[in-house]
């Protein structure tokens, strides 16, 4: 880790950071177990602004980033999608968080709305709806 790094989220077995605009994800097991040739950090998304947050869900089952607009990363898969990252349609996001009300494929982060003001959202990742709390 140099200076210009910033943990994201960190729990036992991954570690999410930023560097400037380049997310990464660490898998602990992983380098404990490869020797220092070989890099086990992949970049999992490029955030335009920078990452405002990010977190790793309670299983472990996908990365979630907020900043310009919101991105999800499947850790099984490898698969992505962004929401709200596209130049004619950019959606600010912050503040990223799982709220212990809801299920492990929702995460809440907040947002300016289509009348200017700022409200909690909550994404579906599963299904991606998005819908204002």
């Amino acid at each position: 880790m140099s200076v210009s790094d910033r943990i994201l989220f960190e729990n036992e077995a991954f570690r999410l950071y930023a560097i400037y605009e380049d997310v990464y994800l660490l898998n602990k097991s992983l380098k404990a177990t490869l020797s220092q040739s070989v890099q086990s950090d992949i970049v999992i998304a490029s955030i335009y602004g920078d990452p405002d947050s990010g977190l790793i869900a309670w299983n472990n089952a996908f990365v979630a980033l907020a900043g310009c607009g919101l991105s999800l990363y499947f850790l099984e898969t490898g698969e992505s999608y962004s929401i709200g990252a596209q130049a004619d349609n950019t959606l600010w996001t912050e503040g990223i968080y799982q709220s212990a009300e809801d299920e492990v494929h929702f995460v809440r982060f907040t947002a300016y709305t289509k009348d200017n003001k700022i409200r909690v959202h909550r994404l579906n990742v599963l299904s991606r709806e998005v819908e204002v709390l």
